[in-house]
């Protein structure tokens, strides 16, 4: 991995394919991860491998439009 400027990012799609395989990239070079997925065990699965201080899940549809306002403001 290249040198890479930021040392927390918010990923959307973490619980599986290429967001998935992002996600467990840059927490394995020290990158915090906010990860962002509907399927919560996944989420929950990736927080207990790599540990609460490394990455945090949160549980949220991004084709529900409507509910991203919301999202953003929490």
């Amino acid at each position: 991995m290249t040198e890479f400027a930021y040392k927390h990012v918010l990923l959307i799609g973490a619980t599986s394919g290429i967001g998935q395989a992002m996600a467990i990239k840059m927490l394995q070079h020290g990158i915090q991860v906010t990860a962002v997925g509907r399927r919560k065990d996944r989420l929950d699965a990736l927080v207990q491998e790599y540990g609460a201080e490394k990455v945090h899940g949160v549980a949220f549809d991004i084709s529900k439009l409507e509910a991203i306002p919301n999202f953003v403001a929490e």
